[in-house]
């Protein structure tokens, strides 16, 4: 075997090594949260050993990173894909359409991973401590946020940038309960009440985006 060859047998060992400890650390924080995860813990369910999650992640915040990470960059760049094409379109912007590019990756993904896991690992991030969460969420979301902010703004012209966010954070709220619970209290979710439940949100949060008074 020559140098180069066992160079990249070692890269793909390690890279396989840090993807089963990445599915092993998903699996066991949507079931018993972060907190409650020790990385012995990971490191066994990985069946690796406990030392090699310090060399691939550094800490288990830097494996609760890379693990978040990995489900939400793909949803960014979908959504900034999805916002870039509707701004460069000769199409007038309206808040409906803007809504949708935000939406579209959950649009596009039933029956995927994207809904079987990702709405139970973003539960749990949010029920962590804020103090753990809140520079996670700022580090994943900031960039895509503030684009879909500065297009609603271009609609709603009398709607500062502060009460905008604040619009948006509330849309965002919404999001993540209605992919935590896709019906209501008291109503059963039927197998294809997914899309009528996101055209439902999208209707929603138009109303709230677009509405009137202004709380300053």
């Amino acid at each position: 075997m020559t140098v180069s060859n066992r160079a990249e047998q070692e890269l793909n060992s390690g890279e396989v090594t840090r993807l089963k400890i990445m599915d092993a650390a998903e699996s066991l924080i949507i079931q018993h949260g972060f907190a409650a995860t020790s990385l012995r813990a990971i490191a066994n369910a990985a069946d690796v050993n406990l030392a090699a999650t310090h060399y691939h992640f550094g800490s288990k915040q830097g494996l609760l990173e890379s693990v978040f990470h990995r489900r939400m960059r793909p949803v960014g760049i979908a959504r900034l894909g999805a916002l870039s094409a509707l701004e460069s379109g000769k199409a007038a912007l309206t808040v409906d359409a803007i809504l949708k590019a935000f939406f579209m990756p959950f649009y596009d993904a039933e029956g995927s991973e994207l809904l079987t896991i990702l709405p139970g690992l973003v539960a749990r991030i949010y029920a962590e401590p804020a103090v753990l969460t809140q520079p996670l969420l700022e580090k994943e979301f900031s960039q895509v946020a503030s684009r879909f902010v500065a297009a609603l703004q271009k609609t709603c012209p009398g709607v500062s940038e502060q009460e905008m966010r604040w619009r948006f954070h509330f849309m965002v709220g919404s999001m993540i309960q209605f992919l935590r619970f896709q019906a209501p209290m008291g109503l059963v979710n039927e197998a294809d009440g997914f899309r009528d439940g996101l055209d439902r949100l999208v209707n929603y949060s138009v109303a709230g985006i677009e509405q009137l008074g202004v709380v300053e």
